[in-house]
């Protein structure tokens, strides 16, 4: 088995800018969304001469204390759906390891020892993405709260710019055909594993297969 390259995401100073600008990137998304937003219903209002207001305005308190408490579950989810993910592909007894890294402010979910296809890696990386914020918008929906429907949404994507990195790296190196999420990142591996070495367990369309070592030194450097 041949390590083909790494990203240490708590050490990786580009990576780190990388995920900064795409979390500005999508702040500023959210700010244009509740703009459009504002002005696409006053403008509806005038029109139709229906009065609507474009936000909710329930208690401050209320308002303050119910984003702060869906910013703070969606951290949750969003490692307990990476977690999901890791364990549906994974061979029987795998394990996934949760841990937080307060100096760069992230908690993450891993799953060490265990190399996925680089498909199944992908669906790992953005599956919370994808569910957190589709929940949600759909309790957003359901409080008819539409300033907090786009806040805690843009929230939680802006914090989801770690996952989309690792994709991108994939989806640039087409000789990536195999990743491991670990503890401090995610190291890549191309070419065949047939020959990969004892304490990895291999999977391939969720069945396993092989055993080996989980030196974190071997190999290439981060990019």
């Amino acid at each position: 088995m041949r390590k083909n390259s790494d990203i240490r995401t708590f050490e990786d100073r580009r990576f780190q800018t990388s995920m900064a600008r795409a979390s500005i990137a999508v702040v500023a998304g959210g700010v244009a969304v509740g703009v459009l937003w504002g002005v696409g219903v006053g403008t509806l209002s005038a029109s139709s001469g229906v009065a609507m207001e474009p936000f909710e305005s329930p208690s401050p308190a209320v308002w303050a204390l119910s984003l702060a408490a869906a910013v703070l579950a969606s951290l949750a989810l969003h490692e307990l759906v990476h977690a999901f993910f890791f364990r549906r592909f994974a061979p029987p007894g795998a394990r996934v390891t949760f841990g937080a890294n307060l100096r760069a402010g992230m908690v993450y979910a891993s799953a060490e020892g265990v190399v996925y296809t680089r498909d199944q890696y992908r669906v790992i990386a953005l599956s919370p993405s994808i569910v957190v914020t589709a929940l949600l918008i759909a309790v957003g929906i359901g409080l008819k709260w539409p300033l907090w429907t786009i806040v805690t949404a843009t929230a939680h994507l802006s914090g989801c710019t770690g996952d989309w990195g690792y994709v991108a790296r994939i989806d640039r190196d087409p000789s990536i055909k195999w990743c491991e999420d670990t503890s401090w990142g995610v190291r890549f591996y191309g070419e065949d594993l047939e020959d990969a070495p004892a304490g990895f367990s291999v999977v391939d369309g969720g069945k396993g297969a092989g055993k080996g070592s989980d030196d974190p030194s071997e190999g290439g450097d981060a990019e």
